[in-house]
């Protein structure tokens, strides 16, 4: 707002970009945490099944929620470091696994409606199928909002937390679709190039939601870490 002293979404886009640089080596860390504790999940539970899916909630959200603090920490002007992440880490594991699972969870109960239905099950399968189905849809975009604006923030969690990001998800989904835009991209360079592309994804799509986050709020203010 105009005299209020509060960057612009332009001004918060230009000063997360211009921090990228010194953060490489915390992001580069983040996202071999990121890609390690999903080759883990791969291989305690090969495919897409709700095992992987709830193992990955358990071992990769937290990794996902320390990186989107360094997200947070490019947009408000914040040194970025490997220790910060660590910290970042430490701090959040907790509330990285509790979102993490608010999707899988959902996303897990889809994937066994969908085995039981595939098998052979009748029509008391399909009302499952359809809630489940639609919560993950749902949860699993808002994810990207979830992760660095609760990081930053600590006063919203649960259910306020997930109405907040749900809400800047529907209003500017093309902001929010970036990020994910980016993993597949990453994912589809790996398949054709090499695996080691995978290393070099989470951090800029980390970058990319905290930048989503904090240009999209009504009035931009600087992210600030909860005690």
């Amino acid at each position: 707002m105009a005299g209020s002293g509060a960057p612009t979404a332009d001004e918060m886009l230009l000063r997360t970009l211009r921090n990228v640089w010194p953060a490489l080596p915390a992001l580069l860390f983040g996202s071999v945490a990121v890609c390690l504790a999903s080759a883990l999940t791969v291989l305690l539970a090969p495919g897409i099944t709700p095992v992987s899916t709830l193992l990955a909630g358990l071992l990769v959200a937290p990794c996902a929620a320390a990186l989107a603090e360094v997200g947070n920490a490019l947009a408000a002007g914040r040194e970025a470091t490997v220790t910060g992440w660590w910290r970042g880490l430490r701090r959040l594991w907790r509330f990285g696994t509790a979102q993490g699972l608010v999707v899988a969870v959902p996303v897990a109960a889809f994937l066994a409606a969908l085995a039981v239905w595939r098998n052979g099950g009748g029509a008391w399968v399909l009302p499952s199928l359809a809630v489940s189905g639609a919560v993950g849809v749902l949860a699993l975009p808002a994810l990207a909002a979830v992760l660095p604006l609760g990081a930053a923030r600590g006063d919203l969690r649960g259910r306020r937390l997930w109405t907040c990001g749900l809400y800047l998800v529907a209003r500017w989904p093309h902001r929010f679709l970036a990020g994910p835009a980016l993993a597949v991209l990453g994912v589809w360079a790996a398949v054709h190039w090499t695996a080691s592309v995978l290393l070099l994804v989470p951090g800029p799509a980390a970058v990319v939601a905290a930048a989503a986050v904090w240009t999209t709020l009504p009035d931009p203010r600087r992210p600030t870490t909860a005690p």
